[in-house]
């Protein structure tokens, strides 16, 4: 166990084996852009949650949503929905962190009531973060709503849906982040950065993620710590 519950987290999603990404590897990949990146955090920031989604294994739900755990804020409490960590007393401002949406019996992972509950947590005011089966936000949206019967505004709670898009080129896999959504006022609106100018925040936080792939910090551990100083040194206008 490290001193920093969020790392812990992340270790124990690692299933494969090797190292897990961070956000500077999945930007140099293609899996996210430098201006996905920059959105994604700057919602993060404010108390985001964030739901990855990809209907195939393999397709790195769990590298991106890890990935981004990796800059949540330091100090804040944060829970895996294990039923020994009591993740159904936790508070508002608190994080869940669910590995994954499905029936399957494995660690971390809810579905039907528990489902239920977790949304009804985040519509209370907890960080949701999550990944399921499903390439597009409809399909998310029927698995929480429909087959586990989640209120439909409670959908909403996890505020950011990540749909990852995996294609063969030649002996290659690419893997790509290509629908991107937040919620506004309740509802889900696409991200499209070639329609959008760049918030001032999310030019800075680019600045922080080309710093970091210019010094070559890679390894998520280092990213999260290069993360927590700069933010403190760098914090959100007011």
């Amino acid at each position: 166990m490290s001193a920093d519950r969020v790392l812990d987290i992340i270790a124990r999603a690692n299933q494969r084996g090797g190292r897990m990404l961070s956000a500077v590897d999945l930007m140099e990949r293609g899996t996210l852009t430098r201006a996905q990146l920059a959105w994604t955090l700057t919602r993060i920031e404010a108390g985001s949650g964030w739901l990855v989604g990809a209907r195939p294994g393999g397709a790195g739900k769990t590298a991106v949503m890890c990935a981004l755990l990796a800059f949540l804020p330091q100090g804040e409490p944060v829970r895996l929905t294990r039923p020994e960590a009591h993740w159904t007393s936790a508070r508002p401002a608190e994080c869940l962190v669910c590995y994954e949406l499905s029936p399957g019996r494995y660690d971390a992972y809810l579905w039907g009531e528990d489902v239920r509950r977790l949304t009804a947590l985040g519509a209370a005011g907890c960080r949701l973060v999550a990944n399921l089966h499903a390439d597009t936000l409809e399909e998310a949206r029927d698995q929480v709503v429909l087959q586990c019967r989640a209120p439909a505004e409670h959908f909403a709670a996890f505020g950011i849906f990540l749909g990852i898009s995996v294609r063969q080129r030649g002996y290659e896999t690419e893997r790509a982040v290509e629908r991107l959504y937040g919620v506004d006022n309740g509802a889900w609106k696409p991200f499209d950065a070639a329609v959008r100018p760049a918030t001032r925040r999310e030019r800075e936080i680019g600045a922080f993620l080309e710093d970091c792939r210019a010094r070559r910090v890679l390894l998520i551990e280092e990213v999260r710590r290069q993360w927590l100083g700069w933010r403190a040194s760098c914090p959100p206008s007011a």
